[in-house]
């Protein structure tokens, strides 16, 4: 049987430790984003890197009938607009603030230089990647042998886990994010995905107000997926 961690789900890593995190923040430039706005956007020439140093970002995908669908969402510490760094570099998706934020952001060229002067990060860049790979497998294989009600299960869990790195102990996380949101992470329907957070709260899982969500038992909740995983 598969075990469910917290970590599971959709890629909201931290991709670098913090000791390493805080070097590279001290040779970029401090950049901040507010709610909603665009931190890059898909078609446009890719010039810059950035770490998010706090807050979450959505990746999404417009169609061309301007209609956005949600990729990944990225918590702090990961790496964000990789896409510089490949030859004519243009963006393929777009970067959303959920929420204010700040970003450490660096010229290709000045990152492509870091690399070269720290061989280490030319490592970490590579683990970012392979991991990346392997969790785009790992959705792939779980959208094919669990359930929608599991998928969101597990989705929440990892949206609280990165809400709560971010929050003080003594403050309750808020996962901001609409049904529709849900349903495309989970590839399914907004109508169905309503239907199970009904569920949810009716057995004293969660809170779900106005696209803010309340975890209230994620060790009940981990055990729901794992109780739907053995019958």
């Amino acid at each position: 049987m598969p075990q469910f961690e917290l970590t599971d789900g959709i890629d909201l890593e931290q991709d670098l430790s913090s000791t390493y995190l805080v070097k590279l923040c001290n040779l970029g430039q401090k950049k901040c984003f507010s709610r909603n706005e665009y931190i890059y956007i898909q078609g446009m020439a890719a010039k810059h890197v950035y770490i998010l140093m706090d807050g979450t970002v959505k990746a999404t995908c417009t169609d061309k009938n301007g209609v956005e669908t949600l990729l990944k969402v990225h918590g702090p510490g990961s790496l964000l607009g990789l896409s510089a760094l490949r030859p004519l570099a243009v963006r393929d998706a777009n970067a959303v603030a959920f929420e204010d934020l700040e970003t450490t952001c660096f010229n290709r060229d000045d990152f492509f230089q870091y690399i070269r002067n720290d061989g280490y990060l030319g490592v970490l860049l590579v683990r970012v990647l392979l991991k990346r790979q392997q969790e785009l497998h790992s959705r792939v294989s779980d959208f094919a042998g669990h359930s929608v009600e599991q998928r969101l299960a597990r989705v929440l869990l990892q949206l609280y886990a990165q809400a709560s790195y971010r929050t003080s102990n003594t403050s309750t996380p808020i996962l901001h994010i609409t049904h529709q949101e849900l349903a495309t992470l989970v590839v399914s329907r907004r109508q169905y995905v309503t239907a199970i957070l009904r569920k949810f709260v009716s057995d004293d899982l969660i809170d779900n107000k106005r696209s803010q969500i309340i975890v209230k038992n994620p060790t009940r909740l981990r055990q729901q997926i794992l109780d739907k995983q053995a019958t």
